[in-house]
């Protein structure tokens, strides 16, 4: 059955591989990529012990860079590839110091992954996160590969999506090791028929910036706030926008020379807020134009947002107050933030599982407004939560180098 479907798999993969080619031959992850994609030309031949990293896209790459950086460290003769889909993603990997190379992801065909095993000859593949391409899979098989899910994870929904051609999964992960994020992940995996699973925790957790409260300092000096309290809302996604303007309206309510930030996490947000800021009759300003005296800054600069949260007494993480799985809620709690987020979290359950009870849930704007109040009035009935969220951090951590181990070990066998 499994030989079935990867046929009619390659089969619709040929019919489709042109109008493909075509339809994306601009579009910025693939413009200027289809020769390599396609192994119509190949990278240079190289020498020596080579791994080979696949990443779908941003984040996994980033997920994944302190751990090849410790696996240079570890073996600095080791010469490190990185694949990525998107262009974000190959960009994030040239910022990598360890990286040796950088590709686009090849289509998986089966003709294309077999030049490629052949030309890159690696130690080790290790998949970072949930990409499951049948015919990398199968042909690392047949190229005497050991391949690894690094950090490894599977929703319940893309868990139901695999279970559909479960012959296939059970086939192509028959020989790769899946060391997962986490037992619920651990245990999809298993029910999809891969047979070496392990929980080795998450390297997002061993990815947190180092905490800087110099740096915060001097971040929150820039901001024109003087000693007034700070709340930030960080990462707010399309369709929250009126609920935590509305919260901010009804802190400030409560909180006397209440200082707001917005950090919108796209770009187009920032006129909607501008907008309800102006009809609500406040003061506002853009962070790229170095307000001063605003009641409200709203973030439209990049690179800024993990030391804001720590310029702040109170964080909103957003993404969470619609259906849109939430966004990272470990970086204000790495500074020991009190946190608040919506009941949509879906994306960041791993996150939940080890800082679960040391955050605030909120329904809606008007809970969020109260929840911002409560916090900024009483700083120290919410310190040992956020206490508490620091140790569980702290403890999570140390995912990387049992990594690095598992790497290092498949790529000497």
């Amino acid at each position: 059955m499994a030989r079935l479907i990867l046929g009619l798999y390659n089969l619709l993969a040929l019919l489709l591989i042109g109008p493909l080619c075509w339809y994306v031959r601009h579009h910025p992850n693939f413009a200027g990529t289809l020769q390599l994609r396609l192994s119509l030309k190949l990278p240079g031949p190289h020498e020596g012990d080579l791994i080979w990293f696949h990443g779908a896209s941003l984040g996994e790459v980033k997920a994944a860079a302190g751990l090849i950086e410790a696996l240079k460290a570890r073996r600095p003769s080791v010469r490190i590839c990185v694949s990525s889909m998107t262009a974000t993603g190959r960009e994030a990997a040239s910022k990598i110091e360890a990286v040796d190379m950088i590709l686009p992801m090849p289509f998986d065909l089966p003709w294309v992954m077999r030049r490629y095993f052949d030309r890159l000859k690696p130690k080790a593949l290790v998949i970072v996160e949930t990409e499951i391409w049948p015919n990398m899979l199968a042909q690392a098989r047949v190229a005497g590969v050991k391949t690894l899910f690094v950090n490894a994870r599977l929703t319940e929904q893309a868990f139901r999506r695999y279970r559909w051609v479960r012959p296939l999964m059970e086939h192509v992960l028959e020989r790769a090791m899946i060391l997962a994020i986490s037992d619920a992940d651990a245990g999809r995996f298993k029910a999809l028929g891969a047979h070496v699973v392990e929980v080795f925790g998450n390297l997002k957790f061993d990815a947190l910036q180092a905490v800087n409260p110099d740096r915060a300092g001097r971040i929150r000096a820039t901001l024109g706030c003087g000693e007034r309290p700070v709340f930030i809302a960080g990462s707010v996604r399309e369709g929250e926008e009126r609920c935590v303007m509305d919260a901010v309206i009804a802190a400030r309510l409560k909180v006397p020379g209440l200082f707001a930030i917005i950090a919108p996490r796209h770009p187009q947000s920032t006129p909607i807020l501008i907008d309800m800021a102006q009809a609500a009759g406040l003061t506002w300003g853009l962070r790229s134009k170095s307000s001063q005296a605003a009641d409200l800054l709203i973030i439209d600069t990049m690179g800024e947002l993990f030391d804001l949260y720590g310029a702040s007494q109170a964080a909103f993480v957003g993404g969470s107050l619609v259906p849109l799985g939430g966004q990272n809620i470990l970086e204000p709690l790495a500074w020991g933030v009190p946190t608040m987020h919506g009941p949509h979290m879906d994306n960041f359950l791993w996150a939940m599982d080890v800082v679960k009870d040391c955050t605030i849930v909120v329904e809606n704007a008007a809970a969020l407004g109260k929840a911002i109040g409560e916090v900024l009035a009483s700083p120290e009935e919410y310190a040992p939560r956020s206490q508490a969220a620091r140790e569980a951090l702290e403890k999570a951590q140390g995912a990387t180098a049992r990594y690095a181990d598992a790497i290092l070990d498949k790529a000497r066998a």
